[in-house]
């Protein structure tokens, strides 16, 4: 899991970061919210809603699912 943040933080420089929403049971979490990052390739802004999905076992991180506007990131990526 730990490269993986290193490879993401290679793409894209986070500038917000709001958590609206916290919601624990068992070893799931989710993180509800919206958050801005910068794509370092194009120096544009993806601004998005996002629920992400984690289990937690043994106090690390096993599952991530991050769900966001793809679109959104799509065209920070790639919009000419």
């Amino acid at each position: 899991m730990g490269r993986f943040f290193e490879l993401l933080q290679m793409h894209v420089q986070a500038k917000e970061f709001d958590l609206r929403q916290v919601i624990a049971e068992g070893d799931d979490v989710v993180l509800i919210g919206r958050m801005v990052s910068e794509v370092k390739q194009t120096g544009r802004d993806i601004d998005t809603a996002f629920a992400l999905h984690t289990t937690v076992q043994d106090g690390r991180i096993n599952r991530y699912h991050l769900y966001e506007d793809s679109y959104a990131v799509a065209k920070a990526y790639y919009d000419d």
